[in-house]
């Protein structure tokens, strides 16, 4: 029977193992499928500046037990291409033998040049990082509000992350601080560029910018950091800007695992895959998810995001099993692409295309986000034909 290893228990490992599952199943093969994870949850990176972060996660088992598919909690360290060999870490130090392979083990907070060790910085990268964050929060109440900055909240990085968390900010703090001492905090959201989250295009622009001044949320643009010291944020012109939470979302890089195979990544680090979602250059392993450097289309790279990783993950599967089966790939293809944005109480923002056409704004666009986020990005639990159902294609 052959082995087929997964690296990863996010959007796209997940998805992966469930659409080879399918395969396996449509074909009346067998299949031997296991799922390495560094812990036992999916964790809803989307949702983890919302509030009560500790919840943004689910269950592995769940899923993948129905389906056949093994977890196996351990830390991966390397692996060996030439001989077929993933090798982990720690107590349980193990080398797991495949046939295939399905690296899905997404991606980190991007390193900034001016360090990782300078000032006690938060971020929402992780679910260890957004409860340590929510629990930092905790203990502003008994701090005074005062000009000491111990109710500011500075947000480095104007993207995605940044503008959500921004604007669902002083819904953050109330939970904490009260709502009277929320509003009275300040909010700045800080970025090198000269425009609002550049990438958003001129459409959505406009609604973004009413959400942050709904939300009283300061823009700080132009604004090149050279050093965090404590609660200071030195900019390069001089201006110190001082914060009892200083917050990171500065964008994304792939996974170290990519780096380690000596082959050209991309600016993030991403190892570069075929329309099989087969890595370039590299026998029997598949990437999915943020770790893959893959065309949506004959002009568009895919992105770091959960819209993404999922069908990402489910052709990676699919094409993994079919290559050890013996039976014919699919190449990947994604006819839409859509952007939601939430905005806070503001409510959202939904676009189309990569021309980023708004089609819903306010709370119209909330009511998708919503669903997005509580319904369509998790997976189905303890029912064999739903999960398998999940992972077809078409």
């Amino acid at each position: 029977m052959p082995d087929l290893l997964i690296i990863g228990g996010g959007y796209a490992g997940v998805w992966a193992a469930m659409a080879a599952a399918r395969r396996a199943e449509d074909s009346a093969r067998d299949l031997n499928i296991r799922l390495l994870s560094k812990d036992a949850y999916l964790t809803h990176r989307p949702r983890l500046y919302e509030c009560n972060p500790q919840d943004m996660r689910s269950a592995l088992e769940p899923v993948l037990a129905p389906i056949g598919v093994e977890l196996i909690i351990t830390e991966v360290r390397d692996i060996d291409a030439k001989q077929k060999r993933v090798l982990t870490s720690g107590a349980d130090e193990t080398a797991y033998a495949y046939d295939g392979l399905i690296l899905a083990a997404g991606s980190v907070l991007r390193p900034q040049p001016w360090g990782e060790d300078q000032g006690g910085t938060w971020s929402i990268d992780t679910h260890e990082d957004a409860v340590a964050l929510d629990d930092h929060f905790a203990t502003l109440k008994d701090q005074q509000h005062d000009q000491t900055g111990d109710h500011t909240v500075a947000i480095i990085g104007a993207g995605f992350t940044g503008i959500e968390l921004a604007t669902e900010m002083r819904v953050r703090l109330a939970e904490h601080i009260g709502r009277e001492q929320s509003e009275r905090a300040r909010v700045i959201l800080l970025d090198a560029a000269g425009t609002i989250s550049e990438e958003l295009g001129p459409g959505p622009r406009p609604h973004v910018l009413a959400a942050l001044e709904a939300a009283k949320v300061e823009l700080a643009l132009n604004a090149t950091i050279n050093r965090i010291d404590g609660d200071q944020i030195i900019l390069d012109n001089g201006e110190r800007i001082t914060a009892a939470t200083i917050v990171v979302t500065t964008g994304l890089q792939a996974n170290d695992l990519a780096a380690g195979f000596g082959l050209a990544t991309d600016a993030t680090g991403r190892l570069p895959v075929d329309g099989n979602w087969a890595v370039k250059g590299l026998e029997d392993i598949f990437g999915a998810g943020d770790i893959a450097h893959a065309m949506t289309d004959d002009s568009h790279v895919a992105l770091m995001s959960c819209q993404h990783a999922m069908p990402m993950g489910k052709y990676a599967g699919h094409n993994a099993a079919s290559s050890l089966l013996g039976l014919p790939m699919l190449t990947y293809e994604q006819a839409r692409y859509v952007t939601c944005l939430d905005l806070g109480p503001w409510g959202a923002v939904f676009t189309s295309g990569w021309e980023r056409e708004v089609q819903a704004v306010e709370q119209e666009a909330k009511a998708r986000k919503q669903f997005i986020m509580t319904e369509a990005i998790y997976p189905p639990t303890n029912d064999r034909a739903a999960i398998l159902e999940a992972g077809a294609i078409g």
